[in-house]
């Protein structure tokens, strides 16, 4: 009950006309790297929070053999991390905001698999600043992720109506 007020409080205290849809969502990026570490890892804790929500639904749907190998490569020193690149966009948007932007993408996430695969390629495109390119994989080609982040974005306007898209 408590959880349900405090989203309901959050999302109805943040002005929305500040940013247009994917505005918030490219706000939200930068805010995750507005407090980095000396190693350039972000210290924010609901940025570390949103990437470990990130790793686990990926490690998820990895083949059991997959899993074996990613052990096998960092436990031999072959893993290398993802590195987090810094946007150009300013942070112009605080915790409180950052919560709520946040909440939009979880919201929606665990209702299906296909609307995961499209909050993914949001969180890919927007919060980690990657390019098209980047975001090709063995099972998503660079036409299918600008489809997978168009039908995200449709998606969370049609359920989120009160911010302009």
């Amino acid at each position: 009950m408590n959880a349900a007020v405090e989203k309901r409080h959050i999302m109805q205290t943040i002005d929305w006309s500040r940013f247009d849809l994917e505005g918030w969502l490219y706000q939200f990026g930068a805010w995750m790297f507005s407090a980095s570490g000396t190693c350039g890892k972000s210290i924010n804790p609901i940025a570390v929070a949103m990437d470990n929500a990130v790793k686990a639904q990926k490690y998820k749907k990895l083949t059991k053999a997959q899993q074996q190998q990613i052990i096998v490569d960092y436990l031999a020193g072959d893993f290398e991390p993802p590195k987090a690149k810094r946007s150009r966009i300013t942070c112009q948007i605080n915790d409180n905001e950052a919560r709520a932007v946040q909440r939009l993408i979880l919201d929606i996430q665990g209702q299906s698999e296909i609307l995961d695969d499209w909050m993914e390629a949001i969180i890919c495109r927007y919060f980690y600043g990657n390019s098209w390119a980047e975001m090709v994989t063995n099972e998503r080609s660079q036409m299918d992720a600008r489809m997978d982040v168009k039908c995200g974005l449709a998606a969370l306007h049609s359920r989120y109506g009160f911010i302009s898209y």
